[in-house]
């Protein structure tokens, strides 16, 4: 084994309680400035989504859809081709009066 002197006990338990305390404090600096975000909230009910060419992403924007509604969607629009009007959204399994009124204001058929 090492012999190791009291004295360089001492010196190397010195460091390592530096070295620790180092370690906490830039811990505590990087998380102290990253506090300092400000969270932004975007309100995406301002902007339409055509259901005519959305993808299955785009749609999952929209109020109580997930992705497989979102799926759906896109596959009845397949199938039927282009709606010609956004009360068509009521023919597809899942989507009652309940949740197309809340998505009626932000989806469109138009560009």
């Amino acid at each position: 084994m090492l012999d190791i002197s009291r004295t360089e006990r001492s010196i190397i338990l010195a460091f390592l309680v530096m070295g620790l305390l180092y370690a906490g404090l830039s811990y505590y600096v990087k998380t102290k400035t990253n506090s300092e975000i400000k969270t932004v909230h975007i309100d995406e009910s301002r902007f339409l989504i055509n259901i005519n060419t959305a993808d299955k992403f785009e749609l999952e924007r929209l109020p109580g859809i997930g992705p497989v509604m979102a799926g759906d969607i896109v596959a009845y629009r397949e199938t039927i081709g282009e709606f010609t009007g956004i009360e068509q959204l009521k023919d597809i399994k899942g989507i009652g009066d309940k949740k197309f009124e809340k998505m009626k204001e932000i989806v469109t058929i138009n560009e």
